[in-house]
């Protein structure tokens, strides 16, 4: 068997960014269930503040996402743009961009369309903002899986 010497996968920036934006979605909203699932238990669903532990999980993904791109950027791009001359952004990443948001749009569309059922059926707030939320991070976890995998294993 030949040996082969494959020169390793090197990310670009925007995949770099991905990963900290999937990274940071999911472990932000990971502690908001967290914090939600012991509430719904022992807590009427009218009772539960749910609202300010909601937004400051997004708040914290998005802060998060920014600073580990950030983080990313100068110990791996730094080092990378001297080495190769990187451009910013290519024709490769535009295409996956583009792709990977086909992904994503039917599973929005089907969740805001449950949104506007339980709005019409005069659901608590609580339902449907909680709907919204998950489907925010359904959507950005597919998109972000599907922008990946086009990344490691092409179109």
């Amino acid at each position: 068997m030949d040996e082969i010497d494959d020169e390793p996968l090197r990310t670009t920036r925007e995949e770099r960014q991905i990963w900290a934006g999937l990274v940071n979605v999911v472990v932000s909203s990971a502690v908001y269930f967290a914090y939600l699932a012991p509430e719904v238990r022992r807590t009427p669903i009218g009772e539960i503040s749910w609202i300010g532990p909601m937004a400051w999980s997004m708040v914290a993904g998005i802060a998060g996402t920014i600073v580990t791109a950030i983080v990313l950027e100068i110990v791996v791009g730094v080092r990378r743009r001297s080495e190769l001359g990187e451009v910013a952004v290519d024709v490769r990443d535009r295409e996956i961009g583009r792709r990977g948001g086909r992904f994503s749009t039917p599973i929005l569309a089907t969740g805001m369309t449950l949104v506007l059922i339980l709005a019409s059926a005069d659901a608590d707030g609580f339902w449907i903002g909680n709907l919204v939320f998950l489907c925010g991070l359904l959507t950005a976890v597919v998109e972000a899986a599907a922008k990946l995998r086009y990344y490691r294993r092409g179109f």
